[in-house]
């Protein structure tokens, strides 16, 4: 598979491309899962670069989620897989938040 099946540009890509990590993490694959780290890294810092309201409940989700990315990377970076996987079950929880409104 290509890592251009996992870009995510809506909500619900980012919900199936984590839900395509903790797969590939539980299987061991390290290099599709840190492609898809990377798609989804990329897509929620282009939601952070210039969000429409700063200190809003969605740029606020996309904090909390890249935090959860970042525990992913640094655990596949040890090899911990079962814990990224772990990481990334997280991630989809922050994602799937439902942002507080104003």
């Amino acid at each position: 598979m290509s890592s251009d099946q996992y870009k995510p540009t809506s909500s619900s890509d980012v919900i199936g491309s984590l839900r395509d990590l903790t797969v590939h993490l539980h299987r061991g694959n390290e290099a599709q899962a840190a492609s898809i780290v990377t798609d989804i890294t990329r897509h929620l810092n282009q939601m952070l670069e210039a969000p429409d309201d700063p200190d809003g409940p969605e740029t606020q989700r996309a904090q909390q989620t890249m935090f959860a990315i970042e525990e992913v990377r640094t655990l596949m970076s040890e090899r911990d897989y079962e814990g990224a996987a772990t990481a990334a079950r997280d991630a989809a929880r922050e994602w799937r938040a439902q942002p507080a409104r104003k």
